[in-house]
C-alpha cells in the first residue's frame, strides 16, 4: 500500500477530520491569498447558500423561521 492507499483509508475512517482539515487549509489559503475581510464575506455568502438550497431541499420557508425567530413563545 503505498502514500495514497493510506490517504484513502484515512479519510474513509476519519470524515469528518478530513473535511475539517480541507476546509481549514481552504480558509488559510483564502486569508492568505485575498486577506481575512474577504474571506469571511465568501464565508458568509457561502452559508447564506447553504441555508437558501436546505430550505428548498426541505421545503421549508425561510421567511416563516424568521418570523418564527421573533415571535414571542406563550
Amino acid at each position: 500500500m503505498g502514500l495514497f492507499g493510506f490517504i484513502s483509508d484515512w479519510i474513509r475512517e476519519n470524515p469528518g477530520k478530513a473535511v475539517g482539515a480541507f476546509i481549514g487549509f481552504l480558509f488559510g489559503i483564502l486569508v492568505f491569498t485575498i486577506g481575512i475581510i474577504k474571506t469571511l464575506l465568501i464565508t458568509v455568502f457561502v452559508l447564506i447558500g447553504y441555508v437558501i438550497g436546505k430550505s428548498r431541499d426541505e421545503n421549508i420557508s425561510i421567511l416563516e423561521k424568521i418570523q418564527d425567530l421573533f415571535r414571542r413563545k406563550r
